[in-house]
């Protein structure tokens, strides 16, 4: 009993500390198909997203900058922190500039799932229908690959390029040092599509399709899941793990890092895609069927204070697409279509906090499969 009771006082004061700030919407901004990946630079000045074919780059008021079509289905965007290098995974591996400028591409005779870029770009690492993961440099030299032996949904990389966490068909999380391979990995149950790292890569996030959310440390420590009620598809973490974002159904859940509940999001469709800024002042979400929708939230309006307009909805029209190779372009192709995303449980109460809390350690007498084999 006494356990229980410093376990919700300790539960009780997180939620004091991690509800100082509730997320609100900005602007959202419609796209052409369901927007399946998202990405933000560290200061949150860039946004990309990928939505059907197009890959879209904006600036952090929601303007487009620019669009560019690729030859398939967006499956995954990275941008490395600083914003210079934009990375898309399709049907072949490609690396732009902020200007929109194609740098290069790689193509095998397989689909590339994910991509994710270091700081600087220095190094871009990408999930293959081949099985592999690869990690290139700037200049797309290979500098390694890494069979798993299955097909790699989800990439992150931490900012120095060392760690390299993926996310994978087999029902696995696995964790790679870019020296020595493997480091840990552990199974879910199901395909494991939502992956993130802190930029130190100390902690790692995890989304299963078996509907839990899972935080370990770079050690490879499981520190809990979390259930909900759909399939995760996309996961984000801040700084120390302060903040975790699963995407599931309709919903973003924002959980702290003892996996209490601080937030809920939910928008008009499925949340495909989500990305947070490290200091977690801004969260970008991707909509799916329903919504298809780039949307962007913050907990700090003094960011916004100098717009001066109170709009939540962007307005911009969308430069016309262009085919690789892509470079910025005026033209308009229409106001972008509207669609609002409403925050949930900002006001939640400690009592459901509490709940929510002792869920979460249920939860954890279904502890992930240690013995996986990989």
């Amino acid at each position: 009993m006494l356990l229980l009771f410093c376990c919700l006082a300790a539960a009780l004061c997180g939620f004091a500390s991690a509800t100082e700030g509730a997320y609100t919407p900005v602007w959202d901004l419609g796209a052409n198909d369901a927007v399946g990946s998202v990405a933000i630079a560290r200061d949150g000045s860039t946004v990309v997203a990928g939505a059907g074919p197009v890959v879209y780059l904006l600036n952090r008021e929601g303007d487009v900058l620019w669009k560019a079509a690729v030859g398939s289905k967006v499956n995954g965007v990275g941008i490395s922190p600083e914003g210079s290098r934009i990375g898309v995974a399709a049907d072949k591996l490609y690396l732009f500039d902020r200007d929109g400028n194609l740098l290069w591409t790689e193509k095998t005779t397989f689909v590339y799932h994910s991509v994710a870029l270091s700081s600087n770009g220095t190094y871009v690492a990408a999930g293959c229908d081949n099985g592999a993961v690869y990690l290139f440099d700037r200049n797309k030299k290979t500098l390694w690959d890494y069979d798993m032996g299955t097909d790699s949904y989800g990439i992150a990389i931490s900012d120095n390029g060392r760690i390299v966490a993926v996310g994978c068909d087999d029902q696995g999380v696995y964790y790679l040092n870019s020296r020595q391979g493997e480091s840990w990995s552990y199974g879910t149950g199901k395909c494991v599509k939502g992956i993130a790292l802190t930029p130190d890569g100390r902690f790692v996030a995890a989304g299963s399709y078996d509907r839990c959310v899972y935080l370990s440390t770079g050690e490879g420590e499981h520190l809990w899941k979390y259930p909900t009620r759909d399939a995760v598809l996309s996961t984000a973490l801040t700084n120390e793990a302060r903040e975790v974002f699963a995407a599931s159904g309709k919903t973003v859940f924002i959980l702290d890092r003892t996996g209490a509940e601080i937030q809920k999001i939910a928008i008009d469709g499925r949340v495909e895609s989500i990305a947070a800024t490290p200091d977690g002042s801004l969260l970008v979400v991707g909509g799916g069927d329903g919504d298809r929708s780039i949307h962007l939230f913050t907990r700090d309006a003094t960011l916004f204070e100098s717009n001066n307009s109170g709009a939540v909805v962007n307005e911009t029209a969308i430069p016309e697409t262009v085919t690789v190779s892509p470079t910025p372009t005026n033209g308009s192709a229409g106001p972008a279509a509207e669609v609002s995303a409403q925050a949930e449980g900002e006001e939640g109460s400690i009592t459901s906090q509490m709940f929510g809390w002792l869920e979460n350690i249920l939860s954890l007498l279904f502890k992930p499969q240690d013995d996986f084999l990989a």
